[in-house]
């Protein structure tokens, strides 16, 4: 499946959002599911298991404003609760 993002986690959050809403897979993601993803036009493959994308999104220091917006797009993509108040 081809998305746009702005970062991996947020790729692979919006592919897990996809896989979720269009039945695309008999067995959706879970914690543990490895996901490749390719960035282009170079081709470089990551592969990051969903519980990371998870843990990105709701924990550790935010750095910027920017990070902070992608954090909350991640979570808002997986369906996440805003747990920044922790």
């Amino acid at each position: 499946m081809d998305v746009t993002a702005d970062s991996l986690f947020e790729a692979a959050a919006v592919a897990v959002r996809a896989f979720r809403e269009g039945a695309l897979m008999d067995d959706l993601p879970v914690a543990g599911t490895e996901l490749r993803i390719a960035v282009f036009p170079l081709p470089v493959e990551h592969r990051v298991r969903l519980q990371r994308v998870e843990q990105w999104a709701q924990t550790g220091t935010v750095k910027s404003p920017v990070e902070m917006l992608r954090r909350e797009r991640v979570r808002e993509l997986l369906g996440l609760k805003n747990e920044a108040g922790k």
